[in-house]
């Protein structure tokens, strides 16, 4: 995808917040997006777009509503991020395999003989399980359902780049964060605590995460669109460093001045808990030319900024 060429492209997902940053980026970019989207999806993170996308009211379970979808748009690019979110306890394991893995089947079925279109799927760190300076050819050993759904599409993808020739690849991201994340994540929770005088309870915060902030995200995305990448390709997306959480509260307050304390110990830890989780860039690196320009202090900075100033946005996302 020359950034410098309209192309048509298909986003999966969109209303989410990787997704909903991809989309204004590539709106900005003057490329024609498509959107399918499920009929209950919450659109106020593309609120801003509307009139400079077209979407597709439809579920990735619905294959013909999928395969409909892939004719009329027409794409030279599918984003495909469409997933059930990592931590709700309520979603079963059925629901994980069915929404990621069926989903992501139904979409490559209906791409099917479409030569040339570059069909790239959002993985996850989670498909590893627990590790650090993980690799792509790291065993995948999930410790959770969603983990090992995403381990199922990625495998999906891989299968087939080999058998349709299609050109596929995956992104595995550790943690993003950002503007339009989700409130009940630990970064906007610690930080619209901060805002009410609420004290952030956390568990005892010694499991490592590798973040990386939401550009550099999107950046990555817009590349794989862009560069020459062999289909199948499986590229790791993160800092390269995994940090406490506890850290990252603990940062968070420092730079809003400290106005609430943390409460380190005062929640559980989950039972499926992953403990260590960073991946090894080089590959990202090699192929993509890609690494991350923004650290985690400044990161943080940006995000505390853009949950200050849009309080009342931020009470509608679900």
């Amino acid at each position: 995808m020359d950034t410098g060429q309209r192309k048509r492209i298909l986003l999966t997902g969109g209303t989410g917040m990787i997704g909903a940053n991809l989309a204004h980026r590539l709106v900005a970019d003057g490329h024609q997006l498509f959107l399918l989207i499920r009929e209950s999806s919450n659109r106020v993170r593309l609120q801003s777009l509307e009139g400079w996308i077209q979407i597709f009211v439809a579920d990735v379970l619905d294959a013909a509503a999928v395969r409909y979808a892939v004719q009329q748009a027409a794409p030279e690019v599918v984003y495909h991020l469409a997933s059930t979110p990592f931590n709700p306890p309520t979603i079963s394991a059925r629901t994980h395999m069915q929404v990621i893995m069926m989903g992501t089947l139904n979409l490559l079925e209906a791409l099917v003989g479409r030569p040339g279109v570059r069909v790239i799927y959002i993985g996850s760190a989670a498909e590893y399980g627990s590790g650090s300076q993980l690799r792509e050819d790291s065993p995948l050993l999930p410790g959770t359902i969603l983990g090992a759904a995403k381990a199922a599409a990625s495998i999906l993808m891989q299968t087939y780049a080999r058998l349709h020739q299609m050109e596929t690849v995956v992104l595995r991201l550790f943690t993003p964060y950002g503007r339009w994340e989700h409130p009940r994540r630990l970064m906007p929770h610690t930080i619209l605590s901060a805002l009410d005088g609420r004290d952030v309870q956390i568990s005892q915060g010694k499991q490592r995460r590798d973040y990386c902030y939401i550009d550099d995200v999107v950046d990555a995305l817009i590349l794989t669109g862009t560069q020459p990448v062999p289909p199948g390709t499986v590229l790791n997306i993160c800092s390269g460093q995994g940090v406490p959480i506890r850290d990252v509260v603990e940062l968070t307050l420092e730079l809003m001045g400290n106005p609430v304390r943390a409460l380190v110990g005062a929640l559980p830890t989950r039972p499926d808990e992953i403990w260590e989780m960073s991946g090894d860039i080089t590959a990202a690196r090699e192929v993509l030319g890609w690494e991350p320009r923004t650290g985690l202090e400044n990161g943080l900075c940006k995000t505390i900024a853009w949950f200050t100033e849009n309080r009342e946005l931020v009470s509608r996302l679900t």
